[in-house]
């Protein structure tokens, strides 16, 4: 914020909610298609949320820092322009925005310059603290006991399969799916892919049970261990192609130019029927999220 001359930011989307304060939202309503759901002011270090209860909110954050939800934009600035250091502030991040929300900024913070942070906050997710890293590993821990309990409950049906995984994973530690599970058996392989979401932080797997899949698998070796700083996304081996992707907060940027330390990239392997997915963060020994051990490359 002292780098960008923000006094203060005003997030509502909830990825930066989350990188931002580790909040996690409980509900939805009155926060699309925008509002102010978290509020960190520069000159107090503080942080002020919109929840009318604690869970979800982290420990650091006290009671006394919360607001409640309102539709009217009157109520909301009444109710905002109590927070120390937001009335004063002449430079306001914000992440979006509405008309209902500027009427509110008109109360808050009178004559405040809007500055919009999505670039801003996009480049500082980009690369992950080991704290985030840490979350996506328990991520991709829990998607992995999915994929157990597929291997174990085949030949069931594809569907059957898919509401056995959703359970294991729930049992597992999370209830919240990135995508629909995908379970799909062709021509006696099973092509299985997962991700949850473990406090916002995305995880998953991917593999294929049956046929021959230890070719397809020693492609993918290959293309998490080119995942390395200073390099570019690895693109097709020997007629395998990659899907890479930045993963984190379900809201990353798309992995364009050269790759940084610390980014954690979601990598699919995809050779004929055969395909298979981890998370791997890189680094001079790439590292999948999933086992934990450095990837070797050929050379």
């Amino acid at each position: 914020m002292a780098g960008a001359e923000l006094d203060v930011l005003v997030l509502g989307e909830q990825a930066n909610v989350i990188y931002s304060s580790g909040h996690q939202r409980l509900w939805t309503a009155g926060t699309r298609p925008h509002a102010p759901t978290c509020i960190v002011v520069r000159r107090t270090g503080a942080t002020h949320l919109l929840s009318t209860w604690d869970e979800g909110v982290p420990d650091d954050v006290p009671f006394e820092h919360l607001f409640g939800i309102t539709w009217s934009p009157e109520v909301m600035g009444a109710a905002l322009t109590a927070i120390p250091g937001l009335s004063d502030a002449r430079r306001l991040g914000v992440d979006g925005m509405t008309a209902g929300f500027l009427r509110a900024v008109e109360r808050f913070a009178p004559g405040a310059e809007l500055v919009v942070v999505d670039e801003l906050l996009a480049d500082a997710r980009r690369t992950k603290f080991a704290a985030e890293v840490d979350l996506m590993q328990a991520a991709c821990r829990v998607a992995a006991a999915g994929l157990d309990a597929v291997e174990a409950a085949l030949p069931a049906p594809d569907d059957t399969a898919a509401a056995v995984a959703v359970d294991a994973m729930a049992r597992a530690g999370s209830s919240k799916p990135v995508d629909e599970p995908l379970v799909r058996t062709t021509d006696g392989s099973t092509v299985i892919d997962l991700g949850v979401l473990v406090e916002g932080y995305e995880g998953g797997i991917g593999r294929t049970l049956g046929g021959d899949p230890e070719g397809t698998a020693d492609v993918h070796r290959r293309a998490l261990a080119a995942c390395r700083p200073g390099t570019v996304a690895p693109g097709s081996d020997n007629g395998a192609t990659f899907e890479v992707r930045g993963a984190g907060l379900g809201a990353e940027r798309p992995v364009v130019g050269t790759l940084e330390a610390g980014m954690v990239l979601s990598v699919t392997t995809t050779a004929g029927s055969h395909r298979w997915r981890d998370l791997v963060l890189v680094a001079d020994e790439p590292r999948p999220l999933l086992g934990g051990a450095a990837v070797a490359g050929d050379g």
